[in-house]
């Protein structure tokens, strides 16, 4: 008989909180060592629910890799494209023109539709979901050409074929 691990996902919190105890750690360590210690039917199902080990025909077994898989369950993918200059809040525009071209385009396309004029306010009401320097993006999105800003600063749209 093959000893099998419950399809549940690898939890490493749930991991952690188990082995946080003294007598789990322990009970673990005495597993590891080949060895099958006395232990109650609760500190068992703590084990196992953990996925720590395996249920073999009666018999407890490490499950193998588990460390490796609760990591790989706890990692977030890379944010890519311009969301990677996102991560945190906009602090500074990137400092390849490409990067600063895609990330503005990018920007424009979440706070202003073809065609729709905005209100200072609403526009950085809008902006300030990326930055806290709200003037800094403003600024650079009307000098490159993203966004057109009336004469007297009251409104902004598009620029013309964006």
């Amino acid at each position: 008989m093959t000893a099998e691990r419950p399809a549940a996902d690898v939890s490493w919190q749930r991991i952690l909180s188990t082995l946080a105890s003294h007598r789990l750690r322990g009970l673990y360590a005495v597993l590891v060592l080949g060895q099958q210690p006395e232990m109650t039917a609760k500190e068992r199902q703590k084990l196992l629910d953990a996925g720590l080990v395996m249920d073999d025909g009666g018999a407890l077994t490490i499950a193998p890799d588990i460390f490796k898989e609760a990591l790989a369950s706890a990692r977030t993918p890379e944010p890519t494209g311009p969301e990677r200059f996102l991560a945190g809040g906009l602090v500074v525009l990137p400092h390849r023109a490409a990067d600063r071209l895609e990330l503005l385009g990018y920007l424009r396309d979440r706070v202003s539709a073809a065609g729709e004029t905005l209100a200072e306010k609403e526009l950085n009401a809008r902006l300030a979901a990326f930055t806290e320097d709200v003037p800094m993006l403003r600024r650079a999105m009307v000098d490159y050409g993203f966004l057109v800003r009336e004469p007297d600063g009251s409104a902004y749209r598009r620029a013309p074929g964006q």
